[in-house]
């Protein structure tokens, strides 16, 4: 996972409305670099660093909501969605790795049992039944029901992935980036309501 580009250059004296531009552009920043990667599906490990850095820039807006109008609120949920993408795609991505491994290990039992086959010489009467267990462990054992499931997540994966791209489009499209730009820009600009008391 990337580490997270750090803010610096604040001013420990000034309010924190004055200091949003500085932490924002970093992390907005941060989210639109990893969006170069999006086109290639198989850069897994940069597709789950785009998740994080959505999922900073959210936090980062809801930590300082208080400053936002009220309706910036509706752009929270833009990134939900695009976490919920993310997190889907990098699930798929951890199961793949893991049924990868499970079947590593069915096939190398799987194998094992094969070259005991080898060990019979000429038509061996032992060789019909070791033959007929081999193909019951084909039949039967793990290696099927895994390569099925392998397929459907890939599958899914595929899917999301193809609803992502689409989901990222129509951000570009509506001028997502600009929007929080000039929400942070507004943010920053007004003044803090006063407190009575």
């Amino acid at each position: 996972m990337a580490k997270a580009q750090p803010v610096t250059g604040l001013d420990a004296t000034a309010s924190s409305r004055s200091s949003l531009p500085a932490m924002f552009s970093i992390r907005i920043n941060e989210l639109w670099g990893w969006a170069e990667h999006m086109p290639f599906p198989h850069r897994v490990r940069e597709l789950h660093d785009m998740r994080i850095a959505a999922k900073r820039l959210r936090y980062l807006f809801e930590f300082f909501g208080a400053c936002f109008a009220p309706e910036f609120k509706a752009n929270l949920k833009q990134f939900k969605r695009l976490q919920d993408y993310l997190g889907e795609i990098h699930d798929c991505d951890v199961w793949v790795d893991y049924l990868r491994r499970q079947l590593r290990d069915a096939f190398r039992e799987l194998n094992r049992t094969r070259k005991e086959l080898r060990m019979f010489a000429g038509a061996d009467p032992e060789l019909k039944q070791a033959a007929a267990a081999l193909a019951r462990e084909l039949g039967h054992g793990p290696a099927q029901g895994l390569l099925m499931m392998l397929g459907d997540v890939v599958e899914r994966r595929d899917r999301l992935y193809g609803e992502l791209l689409q989901f990222w489009a129509e951000l570009e499209q509506s001028g997502f980036r600009t929007k929080l730009t000039q929400a942070v820009a507004q943010a920053a600009s007004e003044e803090p309501p006063r407190q009575e008391g």
